[in-house]
């Protein structure tokens, strides 16, 4: 039996069907990066405070970055919110304003 002819009792009715065999593995299905933030939002219920520190650390990079608006997919005014709560807590002192990176 060679490559050509091992296939041949199954029937395709469509071209973009694959010739592999339909067994399907339960995966957990992945978010969408975009989608992360606004579920990270909608988790705190849209309240958007400096004193949140889990809220304000999803819109950091690991270097202690803001991520930009178009990475979060968030409104203007949420972005300026959260931008707003991240320099009013690096000036608190509750988060840092970079992170060590050992080189």
């Amino acid at each position: 039996m060679n490559y050509w002819n091992k296939d041949k009792d199954k029937k395709r009715t469509n071209w973009n069907q694959s010739l592999r065999s339909n067994v399907k593995t339960n995966r957990p299905k992945k978010i969408r990066k975009s989608l992360q933030y606004l579920l990270v939002l909608k988790k705190f219920n849209n309240i958007i405070d400096y004193k949140n520190v889990k809220l304000l650390k999803a819109f950091l990079t690991k270097y202690g970055k803001i991520r930009p608006r178009r990475k979060t997919r968030v409104s203007v005014q949420k972005q300026k919110a959260i931008a707003k709560a991240i320099r009013k807590a690096r000036a608190f002192g509750v988060i840092p304003f970079t992170c060590d990176v050992k080189i």
